[in-house]
């Protein structure tokens, strides 16, 4: 174990999976934990520099690190780059900032970069599998299909941790969780089904569409988010038509997306008699639709039938 770790993204279950790995792989060091919302960096910096009254090493975890981010500071941080420099080897610190981008340009960052490690907390398709293949094989469990079960229940890994643990409890005789089982153990998360409804309305299976518009209707979505879902789906599906149209692979799509491969593909086969212009329109007459609602000119739920319907 490195002396210093910064843990940074904009996923806090991807952090605290991530700080929850370090710190069980040394469960029998003493551990503190502190937030600069409340803490100054002398207190760290003393704390640091002692001796465990505990164990004979320990891990101080700080929170709240804003000033890695470009345009934060905080008070003596001097002081932390000097400690950073000549640091107790006795004393480990892990450094938690909950945002999406730190400043490499500064000395702290280089400093710690120099001294630790840096660990990227984003919530992407690669962590999600990464993760997700770990957790079978702790516990000793296989699946047939990854990406079928990524499809059902999205990317969210709080809740892809849940459904997993439903899927272990249901196949703890055998342990190999099938298509079958995820069809009948985990529930569809609301961006999957939004992908069934639009899907339905690419393929203009209006009787299906309206019967999935009823179903939403009935779990008391209201109109308006329904039509932003929708149209956002359609901007994904115009993104995945205009790299496609320069020739990109649907795995070098998936990438440049951060989607799923498997979506990226079965959606490419949707899209096979659809132009860029044709989605566009179907964006822009969601945001008509949208204005037309808000502004009292037509209902929202015989606006979306409409739009179904043609």
């Amino acid at each position: 174990m490195t002396n210093f770790y910064l843990l940074y993204g904009n996923d806090k279950t991807i952090i605290e999976n991530e700080l929850n790995n370090l710190l069980n792989k040394n469960n029998e060091i003493d551990i503190i934990k502190y937030s600069l919302d409340n803490t100054t960096i002398e207190e760290i910096i003393e704390d640091a520099s002692t001796i465990s009254m505990f164990a004979n090493k320990k891990i101080i975890v700080l929170d709240n690190c804003s000033f890695f981010s470009a345009n934060k500071t905080i008070n003596n941080q001097e002081l932390l780059e000097n400690y950073l420099n000549n640091y107790n080897p006795n004393t480990y610190i892990i450094f938690i900032a909950n945002t999406e981008k730190v400043d490499t340009r500064k000395k702290i960052y280089k400093l710690l970069n120099k001294n630790g490690q840096i660990i990227e907390c984003q919530n992407n398709n690669n962590y999600i599998i990464s993760y997700i293949n770990n957790y079978l094989k702790e516990n000793e469990y296989k699946i047939d299909d990854l990406n079928y079960f990524l499809n059902t229940t999205g990317n969210n890994l709080s809740n892809i941790k849940n459904e997993l643990d439903k899927l272990f409890m249901y196949k703890i005789n055998n342990k190999i969780i099938t298509n079958d089982d995820i069809d009948k153990i985990c529930i569809k998360n609301i961006e999957e089904e939004i992908f069934t409804l639009t899907d339905a309305i690419i393929e203009n299976k209006t009787t299906l569409s309206l019967k999935l518009l009823e179903n939403f209707l009935n779990k008391n979505y209201d109109e308006i988010a329904i039509i932003n879902l929708i149209a956002s789906q359609f901007r994904f599906l115009f993104q995945v038509k205009r790299l496609e149209n320069k020739n990109k692979s649907y795995n070098e799509i998936a990438q440049i997306l951060e989607a799923n491969p498997y979506r990226i593909k079965f959606t490419l086969k949707k899209l096979a008699n659809y132009t860029e212009n044709e989605l566009i329109k179907k964006i822009k007459q969601l945001a008509r639709i949208d204005h037309d609602i808000k502004t009292g000119l037509i209902d929202k739920k015989i606006a979306i039938e409409l739009f179904i319907l043609n």
